[in-house]
């Protein structure tokens, strides 16, 4: 790999964003800027609002369609430009875009092509939660929008769900892109990834009945455990009311790990290496954490997505090497079962299981352990059917080392492996390798 090619996007990258992210200039709009700004107008943007950054770039925003976009425009702007879809919000989280997107890029998805003058842009959704679709919608509107504005090339970077939502764009509208990133994504399908997430649920919710540490509130996994207040008097006080909520589900796997920690050799111990082995999962807090929250607090909205539930374990045979036959003929007997909704798994493959058929030039990065999205589980099956397609040519898998630091960015005092953890110079290389191979048609490793 090219490593003084990424050092080089890195530093590029940090001197125009630190120039870029202080705050708004004085100077007026030059007269590409001025003519931008009523090209936009024209192209169908209402509401249009532009604020220049220190560096001399612009930031864009507006709506299409009564749907909040917003564009981060360098200076001498290269007329290309990278679309950037989101991950997953907990419900009743607000259905806005960040004020700058710069600013909040912890590590270098939008800064990094910036840096490059290209131009970044993000589209808000219609829902918080499980917005696939919405965010297909309205990333593909902001997509045409750019087109109209003359834009040469367009890129699509997405993470986590945005992974997801970069594979359905790139699938449904196979010409449409240059090239793509889908990192730490759901690029094979959403049945295994909530059904994984289901998975760690009801075998925690098996080893740790009538323990102390079992999770409050609804106990069926077929239903969220708790209310996020996406609706109510108590919606309008965000991000508290889902802040306290998902300490209060959390707090009794962390008090198990804890427990576990401090007698290596007691039952808490046994515990979480049973819920491990059966959900096939990392005896690890944020592998238990990550899964149990996203379920725990998003499953009523995942099911009013979809219509219905799209995981079916019924079959399903669970063990834990570290039971007996019998042991695990009972857990077998005990772990909740639900059943598949066949039209909800029809829609939840629309939006979206991957086809593998696709024409732009794809990379996708992921950890070698992430406790969120199993790339495991994720990465083999975009390559089985880019594979089936015969369409490998299109797609490089790039795999980075796992990734631990305190869970929650530090909410909680317990460390576990993270979910998208990547480097920025990771960010840089992935880039830069997707931008030098849409350019001279050369595949990366």
């Amino acid at each position: 790999m090219n490593l003084h090619f990424s050092r080089r996007s890195i530093a590029l990258a940090a001197v125009v964003a630190a120039a870029a992210l202080s705050g708004c200039a004085t100077a007026k709009f030059d007269d590409d800027q001025q003519s931008l700004l009523k090209a936009a107008k024209r192209a169908g943007a209402t509401a249009v609002e532009a604020t220049q950054y220190d560096d001399g770039g612009m930031q864009l925003s507006g709506e299409l369609e009564g749907r909040a976009f917003a564009l981060s425009i360098p200076w001498r702007w290269n007329g290309q430009a990278v679309l950037y879809a989101s991950g997953y919000s907990i419900p009743g989280t607000p259905l806005k875009i960040p004020v700058n997107a710069l600013r909040d890029d912890r590590i270098g998805l939008s800064r990094t092509p910036y840096a490059e003058r290209f131009a970044v842009g993000r589209s808000a959704y219609d829902k918080a939660g499980m917005g696939v679709q919405t965010a297909v919608e309205n990333t593909w509107r902001l997509k045409q929008f750019m087109d109209r504005l003359g834009t040469s090339k367009v890129y699509v970077i997405g993470g986590s769900m945005g992974g997801s939502i970069t594979m359905a764009l790139i699938e449904k509208h196979p010409d449409a892109f240059a090239g793509a990133i889908a990192a730490c994504g759901v690029v094979g399908d959403w049945q295994a990834e909530i059904g994984y997430a289901i998975d760690v649920r009801a075998a925690y919710n098996y080893f740790t009945r009538g323990t102390a540490y079992e999770l409050p509130g609804e106990k069926s996994v077929a239903r969220s455990a708790l209310s996020t207040f996406s609706s109510g008097p108590l919606h309008w006080t965000w991000p508290l009311p889902q802040l306290i909520q998902a300490k209060r589900l959390i707090k009794p796997v962390l008090r198990l790990f804890d427990a576990a920690a401090a007698n290596p050799r007691g039952p808490e111990r046994r515990i979480i290496d049973n819920i491990a082995a059966a959900a096939g999962t990392q005896a690890d807090p944020a592998s238990f954490t990550w899964p149990i929250a996203t379920v725990g607090l998003g499953m009523d909205d995942m099911n009013r997505t979809f219509g219905g539930s799209i995981y079916d374990n019924g079959a399903k045979v669970y063990s834990s090497p570290y039971l007996s036959a019998r042991e695990n003929a009972a857990l077998n007997a005990g772990i909740e079962r639900i059943r598949a909704d066949p039209a909800a798994v029809a829609y939840a493959n629309q939006w979206y299981k991957s086809t593998g058929v696709f024409n732009t030039r794809l990379l996708t990065l992921y950890n070698v352990i992430d406790p969120e999205v199993p790339s495991g589980i994720q990465e083999p099956m975009l390559r089985e059917a880019a594979a089936r397609a015969g369409n490998t040519g299109n797609l490089v898998q790039r795999a980075v080392p796992a990734m631990r630091q305190p869970l929650f960015a530090g909410i909680v005092k317990n460390t576990g492996y993270v979910h998208c953890g990547f480097t920025a110079e990771q960010v840089a290389q992935a880039w830069d390798d997707v931008r030098v191979w849409v350019e001279t048609g050369k595949k990366p490793q």
